[in-house]
């Protein structure tokens, strides 16, 4: 079997013919080390296609009782935008090793709140008009060469809107993405990240509407070859989730 090692094939997708489905962009590196006393099946270890689309979700899933401790801390200051405030966790791992990561210690859910004088928590507890909890799932599937799904997994925003602070605003809490339903074939493993890109006032100073993008990251790898994409999204304080693609 001839390899290229070292070089990057770049594949782009545009979308399917699925108004539902999109084809994600994605790089596929040749190792840099394959044990040459082997045979491999190309078609089978490479990836041809990767694909996301929206399904419909089980009640099990939605504001997943995953966080010890939320009434106690929200976490680390993230980012600070105008007057906005970010809290949680930056970067949290979804899928480590092809098995879900849902555990009280995988950080705190990103809460975007009102730069106060008066502290974050404080400022929390004086909020009120949250919505109930919403939720959107996501489709993952990697494709090799002969159209089979060779790693597929689900993965769920969950977020709080609406939030207002001494009557103004809309904020966000609660907002992180969690993996369910993974699969990875034999020849492959995969790891799958997220997080906090950036936060932005749709709104006035006066009355701010918070809006947060997070970035889903993913890695596979065969015994040839490694390959990355990530896909985005976008929440507001509206109530609103956008896809980016």
């Amino acid at each position: 079997m001839k390899k290229l090692l070292g070089a990057t094939l770049i594949t782009l997708f545009a979308f399917s013919s699925s108004a539902a489905m999109h084809s994600l962009p994605f790089t596929q590196t040749d190792l840099e080390y394959v044990d040459e006393s082997k045979t491999y099946d190309v078609d089978y270890h490479t990836i041809s296609e990767i694909t996301v689309e929206e399904v419909e979700i089980g009640d099990e899933l939605v504001w997943a009782p995953q966080y010890k401790g939320f009434d106690k801390n929200l976490g680390e200051i993230i980012m600070v935008v105008d007057k906005l405030i970010a809290l949680g966790k930056k970067i949290w791992t979804i899928v480590e090793a092809g098995k879900p990561v849902v555990t009280v210690d995988m950080g705190k859910p990103i809460s975007v709140l009102p730069k106060t004088d008066s502290g974050q928590l404080a400022a929390f507890y004086d909020m009120d008009s949250w919505s109930m909890p919403m939720a959107r799932t996501y489709k993952v599937s990697f494709k090799n060469g002969f159209g089979s799904s060779v790693i597929g997994f689900d993965y769920t925003v969950n977020f709080q809107w609406g939030g207002r602070y001494e009557y103004k605003g809309a904020y966000l809490t609660g907002l992180n993405v969690q993996a369910s339903n993974v699969s990875v074939s034999w020849g492959f493993n995969f790891d799958a990240s997220s997080e906090l890109v950036s936060i932005v006032n749709h709104g006035s100073r006066d009355n701010p509407v918070a809006g947060a993008a997070v970035r889903v990251k993913y890695t596979a790898k065969s015994v040839l070859r490694e390959i990355k994409t990530s896909e985005s999204f976008h929440v507001t304080g509206n109530g609103q989730i956008q896809k980016l693609y």
